[in-house]
């Protein structure tokens, strides 16, 4: 069973590495164009083209939803706007979860922190095996912190104890002085999706009492993009 599991993996990337290489393929077979159908989880049986004019349509909601962020950060506070396009651009060319984080994490360390991270509550999205366990974290598991960090916020600032930080990074990542722990996908009362961290070896860096709006406006931004990067991988649940 597992031979074959790995089998037809590895047929899937031969096919996309194939028409990776070869853009002009279904220009020389345009019958195939007529009989391929994909399978869309609210509309059924979609050809091609309509998958691909759906996508564009997606990706144009996106884009709209980005500039409409802009647009009222740039009218509310200056600076903030202008700390946050940079990696505004580098967010929307990043084509997968890792990449959002490596940026994320490029970002960070610009600003002086340690690391950026995001982790997924395992029952939020549906596993894939192209995400690590590393991405990944029990919501059980977490729900003492919540209860005892956050209370009714989105966002806690401070110090972790030792069990605290054993669940949300890993060995090499120590050590954590302090950090910044935002809530993602929970503003209309539901459940969150992500846990978005930030980082830093000093354990006065961040703190009960500072001011979360720029960490609000960053939020805003990853969530607009995080559903997009685990498209590649898995569909929301």
């Amino acid at each position: 069973m597992a031979e074959n599991l790995s089998t037809d993996e590895l047929t899937e990337r031969q096919i996309a590495d194939y028409l990776t290489r070869h853009p002009n393929f279904f220009a020389a077979h345009l019958e195939l164009l007529d009989r391929l159908t994909l399978v869309h989880p609210h509309k059924g049986t979609l050809s091609l083209v309509e998958m691909q004019l759906e996508r564009q349509r997606n990706r144009i909601k996106e884009l709209e939803a980005e500039l409409s962020i802009f647009a009222r950060l740039a009218q509310q506070d200056q600076a903030i706007f202008l700390a946050l396009m940079p990696l505004q651009q580098q967010l929307s060319t990043c084509t997968n979860l890792a990449q959002g984080i490596e940026a994320l994490n490029q970002w960070a360390k610009r600003w002086e922190l340690q690391q950026a991270k995001i982790l997924l509550f395992n029952d939020a999205w549906q596993k894939h095996p192209s995400l690590a366990p590393s991405y990944w974290l029990d919501r059980k598991a977490f729900e003492l912190i919540r209860l005892e960090r956050f209370g009714l916020r989105r966002f806690y600032l401070g110090q972790l104890t030792g069990r605290e930080k054993a669940l949300l990074f890993l060995p090499e990542e120590y050590p954590i002085g302090s950090v910044a722990c935002c809530l993602l996908g929970a503003k209309t009362g539901g459940k969150s999706t992500a846990l978005l961290l930030f980082s830093a070896r000093d354990g006065r860096h961040f703190h009960n009492g500072q001011d979360t709006m720029f960490l609000q406006h960053l939020v805003n931004i990853v969530e607009l993009h995080l559903t997009r990067w685990l498209a590649n991988y898995t569909e929301n649940l």
